[in-house]
């Protein structure tokens, strides 16, 4: 199973996540957005995206065919938007991890994105969060 990571409009080099982070984001996205909610930010949730190119992919895995123009458009948001969000969870859940389960792991995630955020921010790029659908499980007819 994949975790949500940071997908930029534009490519970045150097700033992609590492294939194994995000998952306590995926996991227990619910706790992380009550706990926004608590903190007066907004949701972590309210940033992800599905990427197109994942939907279309994963549909002709399922033997679905889709033209592109009929998915909605990817939404895109600005990084420092985002880093609103992440500095606000990453500095209560430093204080006090016991607002979600597995706190430590949400921490090391939201680490991730806060970095992969910054350096969209330095350079004027916008983000949403993503996540890989599963690909090659082909339902039996």
């Amino acid at each position: 199973m994949s975790g949500w990571y940071v997908l930029l409009e534009r490519e970045l080099p150097g700033s992609g996540s590492p294939p194994e982070s995000g998952k306590a984001l995926l996991y227990f996205h619910h706790q992380i957005d009550e706990l926004a909610e608590r903190l007066e930010l907004p949701a972590l949730s309210g940033f992800f995206c599905p990427e197109r190119s994942e939907i279309l992919a994963y549909l002709r895995d399922q033997g679905v065919t889709r033209d592109e123009d009929g998915l909605p458009d990817e939404e895109w948001f600005e990084a420092a938007d985002g880093l609103v969000t992440v500095r606000g969870l990453l500095a209560r859940l430093r204080l006090d991890p016991s607002g979600v389960p597995q706190a430590q792991k949400i921490i090391a995630d939201l680490e991730v994105v806060e970095r992969a955020l910054v350096a969209a921010k330095a350079h004027g790029i916008r983000f949403h969060l993503s996540r890989k659908l599963p690909t090659g499980q082909r339902p039996e007819a």
